[in-house]
């Protein structure tokens, strides 16, 4: 696994976003950042948020607030993922948890009322209404 810093974090997330169509960032407890690998990505901890994909300024600042409410979830859950993806010419983010199994993770996600999961192994999304 490898650790980021904070701003080597930022900038993964960013730059993954514009050239891949998103990302994902784990924090843990000792603040450490890196990319999770396996497991089923499951956002609404907290309100979706956006930015325009080409200001950079926006999405520093949405970076850094949401890394603040990762904080608050790593004091609770022990781990927290930064999502970010583009929708509708936006850069889209999330507050998620990681979980193992598809169907725990596909019934948190109904129960957020969230469209669809994230499998990090096979890099796809998984509606909830369409397994």
């Amino acid at each position: 696994m490898k650790n980021f810093s904070f701003d080597e974090a930022m900038s993964f997330a960013y730059g993954s976003t514009l050239l891949t169509g998103g990302s994902s960032i784990a924090v843990n407890g000792d603040n450490e950042y890196y990319i999770p690998k396996q497991g089923y990505v499951v956002g609404g901890i907290v309100p979706e948020n956006s930015c325009e994909m080409g200001d950079v300024s926006a999405f520093k600042s949405l970076y850094n607030h949401l890394f603040f409410q990762a904080d608050l979830e790593v004091g609770q859950t022990g781990s927290a993922i930064i999502g970010t993806w583009v929708e509708d010419g936006k850069i889209v983010f999330d507050l998620c948890n990681v979980l193992d199994g598809k169907h725990e993770a596909l019934e948190l996600a109904e129960m957020r009322g969230e469209r669809a999961i994230y499998d990090l192994e096979e890099k796809r999304e998984i509606f909830v209404n369409n397994q």
